[in-house]
């Protein structure tokens, strides 16, 4: 049985891995190449990042709680990355860190991690009991913490996907309908800051110039992309390629910003029908160009490329919480309404 959360998990693994390596890269080229320690001592990060995964297997194995396993899972993705960084010199015999195949070794070990938990996450749907055992699981959450409401509307919609007829099902909805009404005085600081997360969320929804930046932004990435592609090909069709020095790393970086552009224009078709469906079309092209077109521009320019990699997580970010927010939304949507009090 999978966890509800595994999509979502791994993806922000492989989101914080890609981005340590590019982060490390782009500061260690900006500072000289420096070497941590002296004379024969040289303590690289591959060490830190073996650190980093030691500390997530610790917190696995020995603590319970959502907000833990989100700390395990940002000390793995951080280690992970610092990790596979140095892969150029343990494939190469005279231990070389600017190793060039190294990069697209990297991108496929990435890649195939993706396609690995993209079967995971399609090959084990949520069955009726897959989805009591992660009700169950946001049950111990409200053993440990106050849920709020967008997890309390998650787990009914969990309980409505189980057998009705299992007593454990009965009872597992009254224990959280008694979570929800037992009034634990007033919330947590994290969860003040959440409601009023949503709260601005909400406000923002019903303003045309979010809308306006919002989809002028992701017309500005699909422009780029797809514009950038058609003069690649129509140079290459005319035979200037030379010209242009279209080597194999600006190619690969044009296609897969054509391929992000591309994405987000389904997004952009998407927008009136579901925003839903169009921020996930936006996240999409988000991943590929984090996965893909990063990689090829951090190989040709690492300092200037660290920027606009600091833009995209923070693009990346903004699309995670929207959806969080519209999913909530939808799935309160679909809860059956409360029967009156007597």
């Amino acid at each position: 049985m999978r966890s509800l959360y595994a999509g979502h998990d791994l993806e922000l693994f492989l989101v914080i891995a890609i981005a340590t390596i590019l982060i490390v890269r782009a500061a260690l080229a900006a500072t000289g190449w420096p070497q941590l320690g002296g004379g024969k001592i040289h303590f690289a990060h591959l060490l830190w990042g073996g650190l980093g995964m030691l500390i997530a297997l610790v917190i696995f194995m020995t603590m319970r709680g959502r907000l833990w396993q989100l700390l395990a899972m940002l000390s793995a993705g951080i280690g992970f990355g610092l990790f596979i960084d140095e892969l150029g010199k343990f494939i190469t015999s005279d231990n070389d860190y600017f190793f060039q195949p190294a990069v697209a070794v990297i991108y496929l070990v990435f890649v195939a991690l993706f396609l690995v938990g993209l079967a995971i996450v399609r090959g084990l749907p949520l069955s009726p009991q897959a989805a009591l055992v992660n009700a169950l699981g946001l049950a111990q959450e409200a053993a440990m913490r106050e849920l709020d409401e967008a997890e309390h509307a998650e787990a009914l919609t969990l309980l409505a996907l189980c057998d009705q007829s299992d007593p454990m099902v009965r009872d597992l909805s009254q224990l959280l309908a008694g979570t929800l009404s037992s009034g634990k005085g007033p919330p947590r600081l994290y969860l003040r800051l959440k409601a009023r997360l949503r709260a601005f969320y909400e406000s923002l929804l019903h303003r045309r110039w979010f809308k306006a930046v919002l989809v002028g932004w992701f017309v500005l990435i699909a422009v780029g992309g797809l514009l950038a592609g058609v003069l690649v090909a129509a140079a290459a069709v005319a035979g200037q390629s030379n010209s242009l020095e279209l080597d194999f790393w600006t190619v690969g970086g044009v296609v897969s910003s054509a391929v992000a552009g591309a994405l987000v224009v389904v997004g952009l078709v998407r927008w009136r029908r579901s925003r839903l469906a169009a921020y996930r079309w936006f996240e999409r092209a988000l991943l590929v160009t984090i996965f893909i077109t990063e990689f090829f521009i951090f190989y040709e320019n690492q300092l200037t490329a660290a920027f606009g990699l600091v833009i995209v997580l923070i693009t990346y970010a903004t699309i995670r919480l929207m959806i969080g927010e519209e999913q909530t939304r939808e799935e309160s949507r679909r809860l059956p309404e409360p029967a009156a009090s007597p």
